[in-house]
């Protein structure tokens, strides 16, 4: 009787034993998936933001001062900015590009808009799969992107428009090379440029062309224009690449009276603008857009709320404006 007790006690003994045995193996092996996921986890949110920034124009010297600006504030903020563009401005190439970066699901996309009606189902389609766009150098303020950086165009051009005024007296026949005619930016400087010259009635608009964005083209237009209007005495380029295709149009039909002024800070407009041959030029702060997009995009992803439109500052050059800098410099 002893014996059967005793037999009893050991295998209640035996099958506690490997109740325990067997919850312990069950808690391990929960703890272990538990301790995975939060590795996981871990590596997921030590993840760097991969964010990808479409130029214009891949080359084009105002975009790669644009890209430095990403650049530092990618830096500064520890996610990782792609910079891609087509070869020579398109909008179709830049929708090609916008369509692969929805399609490698980024984390967020800054792209330029060139045609709103064109960019705006893209980027809203971006959107509603949970990357948040910000439109930069030019806006689409019709389609869901989360916010604008650049300039305020309607006032650099009307910024323009005084900086003529004060230069000419109020007084010439001006030929205008815009851009691009399908460019909502150029449009609003073009009218920003109109809405202070019709305070001048001796200040008088002869024509109105579109380069596309290109020096060459710049020049041809210019050349063309001059020929058909040979009391045109002001010339005026509205994008970064117009007065220095102007410039070289007068130098080839040596129109040296021609007063030439221009938009942005390439090099060759910064020299040209030293020695007179262009009598001033709007500049941007494509470096700050770059910046300014980049720290947008992160707060919005981290919950703060931004602005709609954020507005980066726009200056008049002349060369007086180059000598104080320089004596400041000195």
């Amino acid at each position: 009787m002893e014996e059967k007790k005793w037999v009893i006690s050991l295998s209640v003994l035996f099958l506690l034993f490997v109740y325990v045995l067997i919850h312990f193996e069950i808690n391990a092996n929960n703890i272990e998936k538990s301790v995975q996921k939060l590795q996981n986890r871990e590596v997921e949110t030590n993840k760097k933001l991969h964010f990808v920034l479409i130029s214009q124009e891949f080359d084009n010297p105002y975009w790669r001062k644009v890209q430095q600006g990403a650049d530092v504030a990618a830096k500064n903020y520890g996610v990782n900015v792609e910079y891609i563009g087509p070869l020579r401005t398109s909008p179709e190439e830049q929708i090609k590009l916008l369509e692969k970066a929805i399609a490698s699901q980024v984390d967020g996309i800054i792209v330029q808009s060139l045609d709103e009606k064109t960019f705006a189902p893209v980027i809203n389609k971006a959107v509603s799969q949970q990357i948040p766009v910000i439109t930069i150098d030019t806006d689409a303020p019709k389609s869901k992107r989360i916010a604008y950086v650049g300039t305020n165009n309607f006032d650099a051009g009307e910024q323009l428009g005084r900086i003529v005024a004060e230069e000419t007296n109020g007084v010439g026949k001006i030929g205008i090379i815009i851009g691009s005619e399908k460019s909502e930016s150029q449009q609003m400087r073009l009218n920003g440029f109109l809405s202070v010259v019709r305070n001048y009635p001796k200040l008088i608009v002869k024509d109105v062309v579109s380069s596309n964005i290109s020096i060459i083209q710049a020049k041809l237009q210019a050349e063309s224009m001059l020929r058909n209007n040979k009391d045109i005495s002001i010339m005026v380029g509205t994008s970064a690449l117009d007065a220095i295709g102007i410039l070289n149009a007068s130098k080839n039909l040596k129109l040296n009276q021609v007063e030439i002024f221009g938009f942005d800070n390439i090099e060759g407009t910064l020299q040209a603008v030293q020695n007179e041959s262009i009598k001033a030029t709007v500049i941007q702060k494509p470096y700050e857009m770059g910046f300014q997009s980049v720290r947008l995009l992160i707060d919005s992803l981290h919950g703060k709320a931004i602005n709609k439109e954020n507005f980066t500052p726009t200056e008049v050059v002349t060369k007086e404006t180059l000598i104080r800098r320089r004596n400041v410099e000195n």
